[in-house]
């Protein structure tokens, strides 16, 4: 995962230091390259400190060393892909099930190392849309499936905390049709979000490749503006449900 996650960052490295830093970033509102740049450098420079450190609290943003991107935009790519680097270093040096600072509690350094490849895979986007690059070329099927399935789990995790995922039994099923058994039924129960890995008749049914459904379901694009190296997606039943779903399910 390591090896995969370098890979990831060379690519987002490539992309985000290929444009003017001003550039608004469309799938990030409010945000300019230069500001996705630096989002992804403190998020890999935060989670690397807190598995290198104490590892009992998260490191805030703002008191990560060298937090800033450099203002050259040929020095930037290495400025990210030391903030890469410095992960790799803390998840290989560390006991996979040990246990450190989360979200909202403890979780396996193995946990953090899945999280940051796909944060990386995900902004990877943003940059390259952003820039004009043809956006995820050589992501294969196993990574957007595993990618789609974490951020299933994240909105598991966190559905009862967040009121807007609730609802009154709307459901939801995603099948990526590259991927065995890469299969999902979404639930927005009153108490919150369930996810279930099966298959199961839903009031609306979303489908394609694993990649085109990962860029979907994480409000990269819309499903008719599916780029086209990712393949189509298919919706069927009731597109109202999916539409309320990705309005309110964004992370």
């Amino acid at each position: 995962m390591t090896d995969e996650l370098m890979v990831q960052v060379t690519a987002f490295a490539d992309a985000a230091s290929a444009g003017d830093p001003g550039t608004p970033v469309p799938t990030c509102p409010d945000w300019s390259l230069r500001d996705l740049a630096r989002h992804l450098g403190r998020v890999h420079r935060r989670v690397a400190e807190t598995i290198s450190g104490a590892g009992d609290r998260l490191i805030p943003h703002d008191q990560v060393a060298d937090p800033e991107p450099p203002v050259a935009p040929d020095e930037v790519a290495t400025w990210l892909l030391a903030g890469g680097a410095q992960v790799v270093s803390a998840v290989t040096s560390a006991e996979p099930e040990r246990r450190v600072a989360g979200f909202s509690g403890p979780a396996r350094v193995s946990w953090w190392a899945r999280r940051m490849l796909h944060e990386t895979v995900v902004h990877r986007y943003d940059a390259e849309v952003t820039v004009g690059i043809e956006p995820w070329v050589g992501v294969g099927p196993d990574l957007a499936a595993d990618g789609l399935a974490e951020s299933l789990s994240l909105l598991d995790t966190f559905g009862e905390r967040r009121a807007a995922l609730a609802g009154s039994g709307e459901t939801i099923h995603v099948h990526a049709l590259d991927e065995a058994s890469c299969e999902w039924l979404i639930t927005r129960g009153a108490g919150g979000v369930v996810v279930e890995q099966r298959h199961a008749k839903a009031d609306v049914a979303v489908r394609g490749p694993a990649a085109a459904l990962f860029a979907v379901l994480t409000n990269r694009c819309s499903v008719d503006a599916v780029p086209g190296g990712l393949g189509t997606v298919e919706v069927l039943g009731d597109g109202a449900v999916l539409r309320d779903w990705l309005r309110v399910s964004g992370l």
